[in-house]
């Protein structure tokens, strides 16, 4: 049994869990902890020292470092949730936590620390999103210290959430398009830029999308993968990412003449072909990496003197469309957002000026008949 309940007094209890035995003596240790609540409520806290000390967390928590602990954290967490969301958990920890924070002993860890952290986030000129991403990953993982009983309380209660970028992201404007398409033409990342700029995808769907997702007949494609930045492929973002979309026809044009090149391709290479299903791909049939798209794509648009990144093209979709009068409930599915006030909050500038549009329209209608009345 790796560990035990011993009652002391009344709601009082000695919790004790094995940790193994002392590599110098050979003798069996054992961590001590006294509880304070009902024997239920002990039970539940016997089962957490169990449970980190399985995932080989050092219970002399006075020893453990920030660092220490968010590194298991990490290992634990890894279990529960999808590829790209542990992948980003880990690279907000690993470049903007263990830096400043990493060496702290993690008992010693008070919410002016994190106060102090997000300062210097903000000095190094880190938007308001990606700290508030950062307070989130904390918040997260010290929840867990609690729960493990290697923290009384969380630190991060106490600080206040960081304030979420306001700023827009940048845009193509209609005129601006023509010059996209003349710079990105002939390159690698023309097939996925034109895909994103005629269905609003995000880059990770684009490089997901398989041929067997389309129907060029009836000119739609189904949302149905994702290609993480790990290179693995994973659902949607959510439920309501996962969805149909109707294809422009110059799109329609574009696959159809992409899918003539790379049978081409194909039977070129023969065995060499790597069989993904995949509609863009590096060459050969293997996923493009989503992470060389998207520096490629910067890359073409700065030498064309514009200032727009990949996922620029999918607020581009989005504008235009609610520019040209389209309902907002559709752009939302269209994009496949969680909920349309997420929609309404992204786009709230165009909004603004479809609203003001259609004021001036009422003008031009009822003016002439209400002007110079009483």
């Amino acid at each position: 049994m790796r560990g035990n309940i011993r009652r002391r007094s009344k709601d009082t209890w000695t919790l004790q869990v094995y940790s193994g035995k002392d590599p110098a003596t050979g003798k069996k240790r054992y961590v001590s902890r006294t509880f304070r609540g009902s024997k239920k409520d002990a039970e539940a806290a016997l089962a957490n020292l169990v449970r980190a000390q399985e995932t080989g967390l050092d219970l002399s928590a006075a020893r453990l470092t920030v660092s220490a602990y968010l590194d298991r954290w990490l290992q634990v967490s890894k279990e529960r949730v999808k590829p790209r969301t542990h992948f980003r958990y880990a690279e907000l920890v690993r470049l903007h936590v263990e830096p400043l924070l990493g060496g702290t002993p993690l008992t010693k860890l008070r919410p002016l620390h994190i106060e102090e952290l997000y300062r210097a986030l903000r000095k190094r000129g880190l938007s308001g999103t990606t700290v508030l991403q950062v307070h989130r990953v904390l918040h997260a993982a010290f929840n867990q210290g609690v729960k493990w009983q290697l923290l009384d309380r969380n630190p991060a209660d106490a600080v206040k959430a960081p304030r979420k970028s306001t700023q827009e992201t940048p845009s193509l404007t209609a005129e601006e398009i023509p010059k996209l398409l003349d710079a990105v033409g002939g390159h690698l990342v023309e097939l996925p830029t034109l895909i994103a700029l005629g269905t609003g995808m995000r880059l990770g769907e684009v490089l997901g999308l398989r041929w067997q997702d389309v129907a060029l007949d009836s000119a739609t494609a189904r949302v149905r993968q994702t290609l993480q930045v790990t290179m693995e492929f994973d659902t949607p973002k959510s439920h309501r990412s996962t969805r149909t979309i109707s294809l422009p026809a110059f799109l329609v044009d574009a696959l159809k003449r992409y899918r003539k090149s790379q049978n081409e391709r194909r039977l070129m290479l023969g065995e060499a072909w790597q069989e993904f299903d995949l509609i863009c791909e590096r060459g050969d049939g293997q996923p493009l990496r989503p992470d060389t798209i998207s520096k490629q794509f910067r890359t073409v648009a700065r030498a064309a003197g514009l200032d727009v990144t990949f996922h620029g093209l999918r607020h581009t979709h989005a504008s235009l469309m609610l520019e040209s009068g389209a309902d907002l409930k559709v752009t939302s599915s269209r994009l496949g957002h969680s909920s349309i006030s997420i929609t309404a909050d992204l786009y709230t500038h165009v909004a603004s000026k479809a609203e003001k549009a259609a004021a001036n329209a009422f003008d031009r209608h009822l003016a002439p008949h209400v002007h110079g009345r009483p």
